[in-house]
C-alpha cells in the first residue's frame, strides 16, 4: 500500500469553525498534511456551520453531540461530553476504519487516549497520541484532583497505558519531554513538535489598527492577554497589575474565554478596573488585526503548569512580533527563553508591584518595547513556524509505514 493511499484518522474533540487554539492548529495540520500524500479524516465533535472541508483531499465526520445543559465550562459538563466523544469516536473507527489506516489522537479531552490502546488491540491499528497538556499532573495543579488518590492514580496508570502502546507520543515542549520521562520513564518514544502561530498580526502601528480603534485604545500603551482564561493560568497577578495602575495610562486588554473569565470580570466590579477591556474569542481573520491591537502580549502560568503544559499563544506573540509579559516562576525553560532571547519581562505570581513598576518603565521606552519585539519575531522564524512542525508531524508518521 503506497503512501498516497494511506489515510490518516485524525481525532480531535475541536476542530474548524470553532475559534479555540487547538481547534485552528488541527486544522491547519489536516490541511497541511495532505500535501505530504495523506488522505486525511476528521474525526470530531465540533458541529458544522456550514463550513467548507480544509481542502479537496480531507473529509470531516461529525459526530453528533450529546446534549448537555448545563454550564458548558463546568467540569463536569466537559467530562460528559468528553466522554461522550470517546465512545462515540471509538464505535466509528470500529466500524468504519480499515487495516492501513494510521490514527493521531488529539488530547482534550485527555481520556481519549484510550481510544488508542482499545483501536490498536480491537483492529491491530498503530497510532500517536499528541499531549496538549499533562494529563491527570494538570489537573491536580489546577486543584481539580488530588496528588494522591485511588482516581488519580487510576487516571495516571490509564495514560501510561496509552504511551506505552502508542508508536509514539508527541509533546509540545522539551520541558514536557522531561516531565514526561520523569512520570513514565524511557518506555515509550516521546517526540517534541511544537506549536506554531495561525496567524501573526498586520504590521500596523497601534495608532491606525482598525482593532484598537473600535475599542477605543489606540492611543494607549497596551497590555494584551489573548487566549484561554484557563484554570492553569495565573491571571491574579496581571489583575492586581492592572489596579495598581488604575490611575495610570496602561490598558489592559483580555480577549478570549474559558474557566476563570467569572474572575475577570468580577475583579473589574469589585475594584472598579476602568483600565481592563474584556473581549471575547475573535474570528480568525480578525486575529491579524486583534494580535496587533498591543505594545506587550501576556502569558501567565500557575506555579507548576510551566512543565505540563506549553501555551499557545507564545507563538503567536513572536509571529506578530510583540514583547512577552510572562507570569511564571523564572526558573522554568519558558521563562529561559524569554530572558535570555531578551524578548520580553518575566515575573513570578504574585509579582505585582514589581510588574506594574517594569510596564510604566516599558510606557516610557519604545525603543525598547520594540526592539522585544523585533527580537521575538527572529527567534520565531528561526525556531519555529507552521511548516517546520508539520513536516516533523510528517516524517513521524511516515515512520508507521
Amino acid at each position: 500500500m503506497t503512501k498516497r493511499s494511506r489515510r490518516l484518522l485524525l481525532v480531535s474533540e475541536n476542530f474548524q469553525p470553532r475559534t479555540g487554539a487547538t481547534a485552528q492548529l488541527m486544522t491547519d495540520l489536516a490541511n497541511d498534511l495532505v500535501g505530504f500524500g495523506w488522505r486525511v479524516t476528521v474525526v470530531t465533535a465540533t458541529p458544522d456551520r456550514e463550513t467548507p472541508s480544509p481542502s479537496k483531499a480531507t473529509k470531516v465526520v461529525r459526530l453528533k453531540k450529546t446534549q448537555i445543559r448545563q454550564n458548558r465550562n463546568g467540569v463536569f459538563s466537559k467530562a460528559l461530553r468528553g466522554v461522550h466523544f470517546l465512545i462515540s469516536s471509538l464505535i466509528w473507527c470500529l466500524v468504519r476504519g480499515r487495516q492501513g489506516d494510521v490514527i493521531l489522537i488529539v488530547s482534550n479531552p485527555p481520556f481519549i487516549g484510550l481510544l488508542g490502546p482499545l483501536l490498536h488491540t480491537l483492529k491491530g491499528l498503530p497510532y500517536v497520541f499528541l499531549f496538549q497538556d499533562l494529563f491527570p499532573e494538570t489537573a491536580v495543579i489546577s486543584g481539580l484532583l488530588p496528588p494522591s488518590s485511588p482516581v488519580t492514580n487510576t487516571m495516571r496508570w490509564l495514560m501510561s497505558w496509552v504511551c506505552r502502546n502508542s508508536a509514539s507520543t508527541i509533546v509540545l515542549s522539551d520541558a514536557m519531554r522531561q516531565q514526561l520521562i520523569r512520570d513514565l520513564g524511557q518506555r515509550t518514544p516521546i517526540a517534541v513538535i511544537h506549536n506554531w502561530a495561525v496567524e501573526q498580526a498586520h504590521a500596523l502601528p497601534r495608532a491606525v489598527n482598525p482593532f484598537a480603534a473600535e475599542h477605543g485604545f489606540q492611543d494607549c500603551f497596551t497590555v494584551q492577554y489573548s487566549g484561554n482564561f484557563g484554570r492553569l493560568h495565573d491571571l491574579e497577578t496581571l489583575l492586581d497589575t492592572a489596579s495598581i495602575l488604575i490611575k495610570h495610562p496602561v490598558q489592559f486588554v483580555f480577549i478570549g474565554g474559558g474557566a476563570k473569565q467569572a474572575q475577570i470580570d468580577a475583579s473589574c466590579e469589585i475594584n472598579g478596573l476602568t483600565n481592563i477591556l474584556r473581549l471575547p474569542y475573535q474570528p480568525r481573520g480578525t486575529l491579524p488585526y486583534s494580535l496587533g491591537a498591543c505594545d506587550l502580549a501576556a502569558i501567565s502560568l500557575m506555579p507548576g503548569a510551566e512543565n505540563s503544559m506549553a501555551p499557545c499563544k507564545f507563538y503567536g506573540i513572536l509571529a506578530s512580533g510583540r514583547g512577552v509579559v510572562l507570569v511564571a516562576r523564572r526558573n522554568c525553560d519558558l521563562a529561559q527563553t524569554v530572558l535570555n532571547a531578551g524578548i520580553g519581562v518575566v515575573v513570578e505570581p504574585g509579582e505585582s508591584a514589581a510588574l506594574a513598576e517594569e510596564l510604566l518603565q516599558l510606557s516610557k521606552q519604545p525603543e525598547r518595547v520594540q526592539a522585544m519585539g523585533d527580537r521575538a519575531r527572529s527567534l520565531y522564524t528561526e525556531r519555529f513556524g507552521r511548516e517546520r512542525s508539520v513536516t516533523a508531524y510528517a516524517h513521524l508518521l511516515e515512520q508507521l509505514q
